[in-house]
């Protein structure tokens, strides 16, 4: 919302679009709220614990630290290492030595980037590096053997707004989550300790105490993509290890949320410390490693130069980044908020350290915040962090004449008389695989997994490859987190997937409201659908005018295609038309129906089932419609209990189900009913149908859309008698209806029309198309213009010799696809039934 008193800020587009699909469409607001309500609460501990010390002697920490450590015996080991380290560089140089300290700031890193161009350009030597969130994340990558120009490179060639989520590419999504995904709007997984307790998983322990409202999300990411990101540059170092054996010594900081102290990470996993380092609250789950729950280390020490001197650093240069007293108007939004409340907590810190620089740097960047990812921003602060290096020219070189000159440490340099490899980044130089394991699930649950992978030990895999696999395993949805880790010196290195099985259940929420059902809310309980393999179970509700209800169950033995039991009951209450009778006529009716088929959850881009099925169907003959039809047709036509066989298949490679810009969907579907219960005259029924609906575009904004739809039902006997009455055999089940913007909407053979309002029957054999040409004149708003027929016979034969539709119809609409829903208004004309309107908004259901 914008406020008038507020000024317009430079690049505030670009951060917006970042923070909102960070954020994501309405988890935005809670997991925002969260992380102001954590900071909150941290603020006033510290505050309270400021207090207490108001009148106090200057506590001295272990280890000469500013801040307490959540673990100082561990701290003391490490950064007796790198003293050491620090002592063998002075003794074969024969100089003193260089830290470099990177504060926290996000996106504003981009700024660190450009002034250790500038330092590398003055040839200045850096013997250790210390960094705090972004700072800890470009500084784990300088300390690996990555260069400013290679950093610059990762900061402008990154898809930010991918990065900041767990988002995979839709052609990895299985057909079935494409299909959930388009219907609610919020879904919560959730898990029970018997769940976690009877599965015999080795994650058991953790969650044995956990209610429903403990296993919820606690933030809207885990951080699948930056994970990846970070396993790919890291190769080489991924063991456990002390940080003082990298090419640069290295300690980032994340803060403890359980001692609310500062972890210091000096040896460990590489990968777990840099994730930790920027974990932003709110944005990114905490990292929970050894009895730790860590988050963004800026909340505890946003500037460690304290950490480089107890390190050994004789010179610091300092590079920060933190506005620890903006301006009035300088506070706006999410972004804005976050990062100022992280700076708040680590005021103790950052004013103790803030004089221990030698040089320090600051470059000015009053009108971007943490989340300025966009590509012109980051080009900006880049440049302005060469800038504020290049000002401090006059300190740089004073420290130069001090060290003197020294080749750099980026190219397997020996430092300190000690050779030291870069880490590898796969991306550029694939590696050989040793082997192939699994941690966190079952041996069973590792074979089926192993059938996902598109390599085998001995093979070379690379970024790419390895991001193909990942983004298959993220799209089971059966994790709540999965990262990988290539482990060893040298090749050939050992692949472990690390698995930690996401909640079992998840309770799904849709919501719509229109112009021919007001308002309509979609609530789903799933129990165990998360799981690999195993039982799942579906409970369905859609409540509204029209209330449905439906339970699933199906069984996946992971070698088989998944069986499936399906029951739901529908009721309908509603105006239908007849043929092109321009009247519409008052209706209701209620139907059960029960299924049983096989079906493949796991394929991408298509589905089939194939199966049996019982349906009940009754139609109120006191309705205006149920009288019409038991007086001049037949009123075996309200009512019958069939059983029968069905088949139908899907193809569907649409990136989005409402406003396609590209990909196309078919599908075809038989049913074939064979009995009709206490009629054994009764003669067999098939319906067939086609569906067809692509994408064609026209430049960037423009798309044609053709959609087709074909239905025929047949039967082995004549369905109309020679007294002019419909067989007895048949009932509703077995009439075409078309209209609305919904297929099976209010009758499972409904086919969408959009220049018919509501639905309307039509005869046995039924052909539509229509034509749209689609807009877009900005980002997710759409003009269209469409136009279309109907053509409906009782003989196919007649259909087929002559084209003479029934009814023409033509439109015009706008919508807008909002995070929570498409909005839409579509104004349309027949030549039937005239003029007609209808507005939407939300989901499809």
């Amino acid at each position: 919302m914008y406020n008038s008193f507020i000024p317009w800020r430079r690049y505030s587009g670009g951060m917006w679009d970042a923070c909102r699909k960070a954020y994501g469409k309405a988890i935005k607001i809670s997991c925002a709220l969260s992380a102001v309500i954590l900071l909150v609460v941290m603020v006033g501990a510290q505050a309270a614990s400021a207090q207490t010390r108001k009148n106090a002697a200057p506590k001295v920490y272990p280890n000469n630290l500013t801040m307490d450590s959540a673990q100082p015996s561990v701290d003391s080991v490490f950064l007796k290492q790198m003293r050491t380290r620090m002592a063998r560089v002075r003794a074969t140089e024969h100089r003193p030595t260089v830290g470099l300290v990177l504060s926290g700031g996000g996106a504003k890193g981009a700024a660190q980037v450009g002034a250790l161009k500038y330092i590398e350009e003055l040839g200045i030597p850096v013997d250790l590096v210390c960094g705090t969130s972004i700072g800890g994340l470009l500084g784990g990558l300088y300390a690996l053997g990555y260069n400013a120009d290679a950093l610059r490179s990762l900061f402008m060639n990154q898809d930010w707004d991918r990065l900041l989520t767990d988002v995979v590419d839709q052609k990895y999504i299985p057909y079935s989550t494409k299909m959930y995904n388009s219907k609610y709007v919020l879904t919560i997984p959730f898990q029970t300790a018997i769940d976690l307790l009877n599965s015999g998983r080795q994650d058991r322990e953790e969650y044995k105490k956990q209610s429903f409202v403990s296993s919820l999300p606690s933030g809207f990411a885990y951080g699948f993509n930056v994970n990846n990101q970070i396993s790919s540059l890291t190769v080489g170092y991924q063991d456990s290890l002390s940080f003082s054996a990298l090419p640069l010594p290295f300690v980032c900081v994340a803060s403890d949320m359980i001692s609310c102290k500062a972890k210091n990470w000096g040896s460990g996993s590489i990968n777990t410390a840099l994730r930790s380092t920027m974990s932003i609250p709110g944005l990114f789950d905490p990292v929970r490693t050894d009895g730790m729950v860590l988050i963004d280390g800026g909340t505890r020490n946003n500037f460690p130069t304290d950490i480089a001197k107890a390190m050994g650093a004789d010179i610091i240069i300092g590079i920060e980044l933190s506005d620890m007293m903006p301006g009035f108007d300088e506070v706006n939004n999410i972004g804005d908020i976050v990062s100022q409340m992280i700076s708040m907590l680590g005021t103790d810190a950052h004013n103790k350290n803030i004089d221990l620089p030698d040089v320090f740097i600051k470059p000015y960047l009053p009108e971007f915040n943490m989340l300025s990812f966009s590509a012109k921003a980051v080009d900006t602060m880049i440049v302005r962090g060469y800038d504020a290096a290049k000002a401090k020219k006059d300190e740089l070189l004073k420290v130069k004449r001090r060290v003197g000159s020294v080749a750099s440490s980026k190219d397997d340099a020996s430092r300190g008389g000690k050779q030291f490899n870069n880490a590898t980044d796969i991306s550029v130089t694939p590696v050989t695989l040793s082997s192939i394991e699994f941690e966190g699930i079952s041996d069973k649950e590792s074979k089926y997994l192993s059938k996902l992978l598109n390599f085998e030990v001995g093979d070379k895999v690379d970024r790419a490859m390895l991001d193909d696999v990942m983004s298959r395993l993220q799209a089971t949805n059966s994790f709540s987190s999965i990262t990988y880790s290539l482990l060893g010196r040298e090749e050939p290195y050992r692949l472990v997937f690390h698995c930690k099985t996401s909640p079992s259940n998840s309770i799904g929420l849709g919501f719509r409201i229109d112009s021919e059902e007001w308002a309509s809310i979609l609530l789903n309980l799933g129990l165990n659908t998360n799981s690999l393999m195993g039982s799942r179970l579906n409970l369905t509700a859609k409540l509204g005018q029209n209330m449905k209800f439906d339970a699933h169950y199906s069984l996946d033995l992971g070698w088989m295609p998944t069986i499936n039991f399906n029951a739901s009951v529908f009721r309908y209450s509603g105006n239908l038309g007849i043929g092109t009778d321009a009247l519409k006529y008052g209706v209701s009716y209620w139907s059960h129906r029960e299924l049983l088929y096989l079906t493949d959850v796991r394929w991408k881009r298509s589905n089939f089932k194939i199966g049996l099925k019982n349906q009940y169907n009754n139609v109120d003959p006191n309705t205006v419609f149920g009288s019409i039809i038991s007086s001049s047709l037949s009123k075996d036509a309200l009512r019958g209990n069939y059983i029968g066989a069905f088949l139908n298949g899907n193809y569907y490679s649409f990136d989005n189900k409402y406003y396609p810009t590209k990909g196309s969907s078919l599908s075809f579907s038989a049913n074939y009913d064979f009995i009709k219960s206490g009629n054994p005259s009764f003669h067999p029924i098939v319906a067939l149908g086609f569906d067809w609906k692509s994408v064609f575009r026209i430049g960037s904004r423009v798309a044609i859309i053709p959609d087709v739809h074909l239905r025929n039902i047949f039967s082995t006997g004549d369905l109309v008698g020679s007294d002019g009455q419909v067989y007895n055999g048949v009932s509703l089940l077995h009439c075409n209806f078309i209209g609305g913007s919904m297929a099976g909407r209010y009758t499972d053979n409904q086919v969408p029309f959009f220049g018919i309002d509501n639905v309307l029957m039509a005869d046995e054999h039924l052909a539509t198309a229509s034509l749209e040409v689609r807009v877009s004149p900005f980002k997710k708003f759409f003009l269209s213009a469409e136009g279309g027929f109907v053509q409906s016979r009782d003989s196919f034969v007649d259909m087929l010799s002559s084209f003479s539709p029934d009814i023409y119809a033509a439109g015009l609409s706008a919508g807008y696809n909002s995070g929570v829903g498409p909005l839409k208004l579509d104004v349309h004309w027949n030549q039937v039934h005239k003029w007609g309107l209808y507005v939407s908004f939300g989901y499809d259901f």
